[in-house]
């Protein structure tokens, strides 16, 4: 018999005990469907609610659940690029994911990115287009829709394009267009949704491309993407289903700050050839 493929699912929290039992039950129980075997890892930034009780109760009856906390930076910081820089490194899987603890999308919508996994080496779950798609070639048409998208959260509160069940604050909303548009202008950037919390990778590929971040908050994604365009490797973006609590909100301004200050950073690191590759996957 043939063994199964691995999936290896990664999952960064803090402070999400509440929700994170019924994200790792829903994993355990719709991966009966998948023809894969399945890690689930979970990088934990320090949570002081009952998040560690939650994970030890879990993995008594799971043992492929792996937990561990996460360490600080050199700078003393935790975040979510940190955390998952960290669990991918202890990843085994022939495919590697990231998903949010919160379950903004479930994991069921897996099946529509892995569908696509043998043919492309990353897959982007996004939900800024209904449409499935390769990034946009053309620098200008990429532009003209990312600058469309800040335009219509000034004048209507919500991109028009955004397709989540439930929407985001119009100051959340404009922090993630308008990083959007500077990705794009800054960084020639040219996906609908680079910040989407639901991606999946080539297993070797996503281990050597996190061994290089070094975005330890939420510019992480922007480093990858980044990475991965410059690697050539071929990339596809595909709608699923999100859902945002329209109250809920984790941005203020320092960190709408820190995410211009993180994409002078990528920039610098570009120049200097720090994601240079040194061997081919």
């Amino acid at each position: 018999m043939t063994e199964k493929k691995l999936l290896s699912v990664v999952i960064p929290c803090r402070n999400q005990g509440q929700i994170l039992g019924t994200t790792l039950s829903e994993i355990e129980e719709y991966n009966k469907k998948l023809d894969y075997g399945i890690e689930i890892i979970v990088s934990d930034g320090n949570s002081d609610d009952n998040t560690p009780e939650i994970l030890k109760e879990f993995s008594k009856k799971h043992s492929n659940l792996e937990y561990f906390e996460e360490k600080l930076t050199l700078k003393g910081e935790h975040g979510k690029g940190n955390g998952l820089k960290q669990g991918i490194a202890k990843t085994k899987g022939d495919l590697v994911m990231f998903m949010d603890a919160d379950n903004s999308t479930k994991f069921r919508e897996i099946l529509k990115l892995i569908k696509y996994i043998d043919e492309y080496d990353v897959v982007i779950g996004t939900r800024y287009s209904d449409k499935i798609a390769e990034p946009e070639q053309n620098w200008f048409k990429a532009f003209t829709l990312a600058f469309k998208d800040v335009l219509d959260v000034i004048l209507f509160g919500n991109a028009k394009r955004y397709k989540a069940i439930g929407k985001q604050g119009k100051w959340r909303q404009f922090v993630s267009r308008g990083g959007n548009l500077a990705f794009t202008v800054l960084l020639g950037q040219s996906f609908t949704d680079s910040r989407c919390g639901f991606k999946l990778f080539k297993g070797a590929l996503a281990r050597e491309i996190f061994s290089k971040v070094t975005i330890p908050k939420w510019g992480f994604d922007t480093e990858v993407l980044v990475m991965a365009k410059k690697y050539n490797v071929r990339i596809i973006e595909v709608p699923v289903e999100w859902y945002d609590e329209t109250e809920a909100t984790n941005v203020n301004l320092k960190e709408t700050l820190l995410s211009f200050v993180e994409i002078i950073q990528i920039r610098i690191n570009l120049i200097k050839g720090r994601y240079s590759r040194k061997k081919v996957l």
